[in-house]
């Protein structure tokens, strides 16, 4: 009975045998179907890496590291060439001659036809840097015209001016200052005053003379009452000690030598007119250039005229930068 059911297995196995030949061929076939791409690729993918010129190269195996690729020394931009500083002015090296004038021209009484005869007396003078006293701006009395632009315009000057006291809503009186060089800045400033008087101011002009600075002041000072002149002098020469370096004061200052208004000046400036004499029709002298030690006087004159009751004064400075020049 045993034995039969041996046989029985046997011949089924063998049966069975072909069927199973045949499924794993089948299987086998599938397997290389999927798998054999994959391995195409992989094996193409590790020939590129190891071909490719900017693959890392692999690292020995003797421990030291291969040394780097030497790479190309670019030449150095060349320098900057830098800005050359300005030269520093010497004050004392060069001095710079010029010729400041201070005229009072009558209460601008004159016709607009008579200003061609005061720019004729500045003319005539050399004067580069002017201070006029009594000027009209617009006012009908003088023809309602710009007297101090005229003026400028007939001798190819720059010109500023400082109302003291408006006339009118456009007409002003007052100082004018007129130069040859340019004018970087200005300003006016009144002075003091009492009741009744007539308003008094002190212009400034900051002339700029072969690059250096001159800061001019042009005043008027009251003609009726000595200490109203002190006091008012003293707000003038107060607006001249804010300012260092070169500076020269001048005008009418209503004054004579050896007055308390002057005696108040010369003691941070000097009188350069000194030896001139009368600048006035009544034979006083009131008409002032004062410079401070920055500047040295020279040749001066004063210039009678017809246009008014001053005279035109006029002095030659050289502008010297210090007082030990």
């Amino acid at each position: 009975m045993t034995r039969h059911r041996d046989r029985n297995r046997s011949a089924r196995f063998k049966e069975l045998l072909p069927i199973f030949a045949i499924v794993l061929t089948v299987g086998a076939i599938a397997a290389l179907t999927v798998l054999a791409p994959r391995l195409d690729r992989a094996e193409k993918a590790s020939a590129d890496a190891s071909t490719s010129p900017s693959a890392e190269p692999a690292p020995t195996t003797s421990g030291s590291p291969r040394p780097l690729p030497e790479f190309k020394k670019l030449a150095a931009p060349p320098a900057i060439a830098k800005v050359p500083k300005k030269p520093k002015i010497d004050p004392c090296a060069a001095p710079r001659d010029i010729t400041v004038m201070t005229f009072n021209i009558k209460g601008g009484k004159v016709s607009p036809g008579e200003l061609g005869g005061i720019a004729d007396v500045i003319r005539a003078s050399g004067a580069d840097v002017v201070l006029l006293q009594e000027v009209d701006q617009n006012r009908r009395r003088s023809g309602n015209v710009d007297q101090p632009a005229i003026i400028a315009s007939h001798l190819g000057m720059q010109s500023v001016f400082g109302a003291n006291d408006w006339i009118t809503d456009r007409g002003g009186y007052g100082n004018a200052i007129l130069s040859r060089f340019p004018i970087d800045g200005s300003g006016n400033t009144h002075l003091p005053n009492r009741g009744g008087k007539e308003q008094r101011g002190v212009l400034r002009a900051d002339i700029i003379v072969s690059g250096q600075r001159l800061v001019v002041f042009n005043t008027h000072l009251d003609h009726t009452s000595d200490s109203l002149r002190r006091t008012q002098i003293g707000a003038v020469m107060s607006k001249v000690g804010a300012y260092d370096g070169a500076k020269i004061l001048g005008g009418d200052l209503n004054s004579g030598a050896g007055s308390g208004v002057l005696g108040a000046v010369l003691g941070s400036l000097s009188d350069a007119g000194a030896s001139l004499g009368a600048s006035h029709d009544g034979g006083g002298r009131v008409d002032y250039l004062l410079p401070n030690s920055w500047l040295a006087a020279g040749d001066g004159r004063v210039s009678p005229t017809r246009l008014s009751d001053h005279h035109a004064v006029s002095i030659d400075f050289a502008v010297r930068g210090a007082a030990d020049c």
